[in-house]
């Protein structure tokens, strides 16, 4: 069966927050999943799935031409089977009608830099200690509209 792409809803919210502090250091907390599956003005938090097993999830902001994606990841085993591709692409095609993308990923991310280079985001900045751990944070962006 292929991937699916939906909504987050709040019976993910558990099974989200659980596998956020298995892949991040400084994990979003329950509470912070919550406000954004309840926020449908500016917020659109994704799971991708299949048949109900979630492979990972991201949380895009969308206001002022903008998108910020806030939150990506893909659990430790799904990693290298395309379903970080696949969402990505996902937001992309959803807010292509928006002027810019942008994110903050871990300057040791490697895996996940290489991603959103392929899909056209360039490196614009580095914020300085930008995570718990003080750990940089390189801030990426890419032009939606053509």
């Amino acid at each position: 069966m292929s991937p699916k792409i939906r909504r987050m809803t709040q019976k993910d919210l558990l099974t989200v927050s659980e596998m956020e502090a298995e892949i991040f250091p400084d994990p979003w907390i329950f509470k912070s999943f919550q406000t954004e599956v309840s926020n449908t003005t500016y917020s659109y938090p994704c799971v991708i799935e299949i048949e109900e097993q979630i492979h990972g999830y991201a949380v895009v902001w969308f206001y002022s031409g903008e998108v910020h994606i806030g939150n990506f990841a893909i659990i430790q085993n799904s990693r290298k089977k395309g379903f970080g591709k696949l969402l990505l692409e996902h937001i992309l095609h959803k807010f292509s009608g928006y002027e810019m993308a942008f994110l903050e990923v871990r300057k040791s991310n490697i895996p996940a830099i290489s991603l959103y280079k392929k899909y056209g985001f360039e490196e614009l900045y580095i914020r300085e200690f930008y995570y718990a751990n003080g750990e940089d944070a390189i801030v990426m962006g890419r032009k939606l509209k053509q």
